[in-house]
């Protein structure tokens, strides 16, 4: 069969690696011993093949951000924004604002504890689990039967796996279910803040200066790690102690300078380099644009309904940035698609795909590629409605917690993933969670705005008994008439969502709360919709694992390696300290200067640094931080390392391990190599002697300087 359809379906990827392009895994870096050496790295590869000799073994996770141990006694170094909801946003209030005055905690009795739920992750162990989790199955195992089976086989691998309360393991899909790994990792309940700049200096620039460069963030923050006396991890409790890291980063003064070898270790969320055409021709065409008039609305519905008087505004300050963060993304990826020609530059790789493939491909290869295709494109249809379906905090919650109640009936080990007892701990904090990011007013009113625009969808894309209770067919006037029943609930806060997750399902079926009453009479349906999620999902699985190993022996074929798409575990890329040309006549810098936040001050916010930071700068009172070159202390700088999101707070180390940043944005302009590796992209990192300048100049934090390990 010639599968001349797949003319219209090219997945992205490049035939030839650049350089510095790839986010590895730690045992693929002995593999490319060539690579690394050539860009400037002359030490033992091997430390950084092995998850648990230094300095991976100092890379944590803080689930969603990446971080690092920088001294023995639990002290985490990351991003400013990898803790503005967690412990900012969870310790601030109208009478104190730790936005607008940032924290240093002069002793450890002062440190602030964060927000119920947030973690730090230290990995373990990884290893191949293949054939433990495709146990049972085959390819002509039925599609839900497929699902079930996988799901009980990884529930088994965990179970077996969490030998101890302070034991996450988690069974990760790498290149699309091709390869399964268990990821055993030591969870840290007990996080509490160390420091944090204030606002003008953590995000000086804001939304404008986000995914930008030049750029001027002082983008840092000091966490520490905490345990019980007998090295079990357990909440927030003032005779725990400090966790004691056996591995930790030094920080150079000295840092880096043009030209230096530099590499990132941290934990990537996601990419979309191994994507079929059809996918991201659909983004490019379609869900780009939704996805920005989407978030535009999100930004609008808060700026709308928001207020400082009664601290809305502060409980959804997370989710706007979170928005307006991904919203310039976006923006930024359409804009790239365009400027790098991202379908017409894979034409000619494409070619050479579709000769393999039908030079070398078998029948039953070219009819499972078919398949995927035909699937994706379906999956298209739906999912645009699928965006706007929801988008009710509070729904979601009871929703949640009435399949809660239904599973919490049965067994633990035959309850559904998610609502066993390892999980309640999870739902708890959610629950805790509503007190300081939650608020009934302003969640009714994104729910409506939303639920107006699903109604607009064709029925048939819609699901029928949920359009039914909210009378979606009718005026919409009845529709917020339902709505408002609902959100008259009894259940509207984090303290009677407690007392609604301790009912049973007896309990919640007999209760007449209108909350309560729309859980009851759309679980079936919600039941379904999963039902064929899973069946999709596990086809789709099986159909893409055999597109990969066919992508795998092209690679083979030209003799070239393939890496997996990020998906949340510890990465290395590895690169140099390097500035940029992108447009004709401008050319990035490496290095930024305390001068240019004076440059950029406007007194207004963004731009409205401190009065101290400026009277600093004016002085030139740089201390031992400065670097020469540029007769300043460099404040953030340029580098060709591969990152996506998540790497957020990742430590960027030199040659020699010692830390001389952390990275924290790339640039608008390229921002598309999510998709395909653009050569030209560069990562933003906050260098380490601003972060050193900024605890000794403008804090006066001796007590944190005295920890750190500062080497020349």
């Amino acid at each position: 069969m010639i599968i001349k359809k797949l003319l219209l379906c090219v997945f992205i990827f490049s035939c030839v690696l650049s350089a510095n392009e790839g986010m590895w895994e730690p045992y693929q870096m002995d593999e490319l011993k060539k690579e690394v050496r050539a860009a400037g790295f002359k030490r033992n590869i091997s430390n950084l093949s092995n998850l648990f000799n230094h300095p991976m073994s100092a890379i944590v996770s803080l689930g969603g951000c990446s971080a690092s141990f920088v001294s023995p006694e639990g002290l985490i170094a990351t991003n400013y924004h990898c803790v503005e909801g967690s412990f900012l946003q969870f310790n601030s209030n109208k009478e104190e604002n730790l936005f607008e005055r940032g924290f240093v905690a002069r002793e450890r009795g002062d440190e602030k504890k964060s927000a119920p739920g947030a973690r730090v992750y230290v990995t373990l162990e990884s290893f191949e689990i293949t054939d433990k989790v495709l146990e049972g199955v085959n390819d002509l195992t039925d599609s839900l039967a497929r699902a079930s089976i996988v799901q009980e086989n990884k529930k088994r691998i965990i179970k077996e796996c969490e030998d101890s309360p302070e034991i996450e393991c988690r069974v990760r899909s790498f290149f699309s279910g091709e390869t399964y790994k268990l990821e055993k990792v030591l969870k840290i309940k007990d996080v509490r803040l160390v420091y944090a700049p204030p606002a003008h200096t953590g995000e000086y620039g804001g939304e404008i200066d986000n995914w930008m460069y030049p750029r001027h963030t002082g983008d840092f923050a000091l966490l520490r790690a905490y345990v019980s006396e007998d090295g079990s991890t357990q909440e927030f409790n003032k005779a725990n102690v400090p966790y004691k890291s056996e591995s930790y980063l030094k920080i150079s003064s000295a840092g880096i300078e043009e030209g230096d070898f530099v590499m990132v270790l941290g934990y990537p969320g996601r990419t979309n380099r191994l994507l079929t055409f059809n996918e991201i021709k659909w983004d490019l065409e379609v869900g780009f644009a939704a996805t920005v008039k989407f978030l535009k609305r999100g930004i609008e519905l808060i700026d709308e309904h928001a207020k400082e008087e009664d601290g809305t505004k502060l409980k959804y300050r997370g989710l706007k940035s979170g928005y307006e963060n991904y919203f310039k993304k976006i923006s930024g990826q359409i804009d790239g698609a365009k400027n790098f020609d991202l379908i017409q530059s894979e034409q000619g790789t494409w070619e050479d795909f579709v000769s393999y493939v039908n030079t070398n491909a078998s029948h039953e290869e070219k009819t499972y590629l078919q398949e995927l295709l035909e699937l994706i494109d379906q999956e298209h249809k739906e999912r645009l409605a699928r965006t706007y379906y929801g988008n009710s905090k509070l729904i979601s919650l009871v929703n949640r917690l009435y399949r809660n109640a239904i599973e919490k009936e049965k067994l633990d080990s035959e309850r559904k993933s998610g609502y066993q007892d390892r999980d309640q701990e999870r739902m708890t904090n959610s629950i805790r969670s509503l007190a300081y990011s939650f608020d009934a007013r302003i969640d009714k009113e994104i729910f409506l705005d939303r639920l107006r625009d699903y109604s607009e969808f064709d029925s048939s894309l819609r699901r029928p008994k949920f359009s039914q209770f909210f009378k979606l067919e009718q005026d919409f006037e009845l529709t917020k008439t339902e709505v408002n029943k609902v959100y008259s609930s009894r259940y509207l806060s984090a303290e009677s969502f407690s007392e609604l997750m301790k009912l049973s399902i007896e309990e919640m079926n007999s209760s007449s709360d209108p909350l309560i009453v729309l859980a009851k009479e759309t679980y079936e349906e919600s039941m379904y919709y999963e039902e064929k999620s899973e069946s999709e999902g596990a086809r789709r699985q099986l159909l893409k694992s055999k597109f990969i190993k066919l992508l795998r022996t092209y690679y083979q074929s030209i003799d070239k390696q393939i890496y997996a798409d990020a998906n949340g575990t510890l990465r290395v890329t590895y690169g140099n300290v390097k500035g940029v040309t992108l447009q004709d006549g401008v050319s990035y810098k490496p290095f930024t200067t305390l001068e240019g936040i004076a440059q950029k001050h406007t007194g207004v916010e963004p731009f409205n640094a401190g009065k101290k930071l400026l009277d600093l700068i004016k002085a030139k009172d740089y201390g031992k931080y400065v670097y020469k070159p540029i007769n300043s202390v460099p404040v953030n700088f340029l580098s060709d390392l591969d990152i996506t999101g998540g790497n957020s707070g990742s430590a960027t180390i030199n040659a020699k391990f010692e830390l001389v940043g952390l990275a924290f944005d790339g640039m608008l302009e390229t921002i598309i190599s999510d998709y395909k590796y653009i050569p030209q992209a560069r990562t933003i990192s906050v260098d380490a002697r601003y972060l050193l300048w900024t605890l000794d100049k403008l804090e006066g934090a001796e007590n944190i300087l005295d920890e750190l390990v500062i080497v020349n």
